[in-house]
């Protein structure tokens, strides 16, 4: 597909906003509703977008943007909520920790924390606790992905099996109101539903972005998890679901 450059803008809206509606775009890129709607067909044809009624996304296989573009994706958001996250931990816990952005943030907003053992698959989170305050680091093996150095597949999975921690703290793509917890690339839903066990408490850290947004694979259920932090709410139905008292905002 020959994109013209108003395709062009429509793209690159949507890997930030992940989906946009017709009259919102018509008017940011000051052509009429019709126009915008020949584009999107275009576009759908060749798989770049998904229509959806008044207005188009991103398919399921383009909604993970690249790791460094998901960290900066709602940096200050993200801080709060993993503030809030190091908040409720204290000196010498045991931690599992996975290679999501926001879980990313919270390592370093653990710095100060002494004596933590941590087990991840995240070289960004081992870096960030292995050289201080007598911190203990475990860095699953397996593979290292090229996007966000990060090792998945069954070597990551098992090397987390063999610890018990008294929390974990896992950043998630989505969260839906059916579905419940869910992500966009299979081995890390699958690292995730490895340690849930493992833990026994589990922090789901996400901001308001992900509430009913699309995701591929399952990782849990509401009743799977103890807290959930954010920046803002739920819609009622997901409070409906996991309960208010189960909810901590930033």
């Amino acid at each position: 597909m020959k994109q013209n450059k108003r395709q062009f803008a429509i793209m690159n809206m949507l890997q930030v906003e992940r989906s946009c509606g017709i009259v919102d775009l018509a008017k940011r890129l000051d052509v009429s509703d019709e126009t915008i709607r020949r584009d999107i067909k275009e576009m759908a044809k060749f798989g770049a977008v998904e229509k959806i009624h008044g207005g188009v996304m991103l398919p399921n296989t383009a909604l993970e943007a690249p790791f460094l573009r998901r960290l900066e994706t709602q940096r200050t958001i993200k801080q709060k909520i993993a503030e809030l996250a190091a908040s409720l931990i204290v000196d010498g816990e045991t931690l599992l920790i996975d290679n999501g952005s926001t879980s990313c943030y919270v390592a370093k907003a653990l710095s100060s924390r002494r004596d933590l053992t941590v087990v991840t698959n995240s070289t960004e989170v081992a870096r960030d606790l292995c050289a201080r305050n007598s911190n203990k680091v475990f860095m699953a093996g397996g593979e290292i992905r090229a996007d966000d150095s990060a090792t998945y597949g069954p070597t990551a999975v098992n090397f987390a099996k063999q610890f018990a921690t008294e929390r974990a703290i896992l950043s998630i793509a989505a969260v839906s109101a059916d579905q419940g917890f869910l992500d966009c690339d299979l081995g890390e839903a699958e690292f995730k539903r490895a340690i849930l066990p493992q833990a026994a408490s589990v922090i789901v850290v996400a901001d308001h972005t992900k509430f009913n947004r699309p995701g591929v694979v399952k990782v849990c259920d509401f009743d799977a998890i103890d807290l959930l932090l954010t920046d803002q709410l739920p819609p009622q139905s997901i409070i409906d679901k996991i309960g208010r008292d189960r909810i901590m905002i930033a």
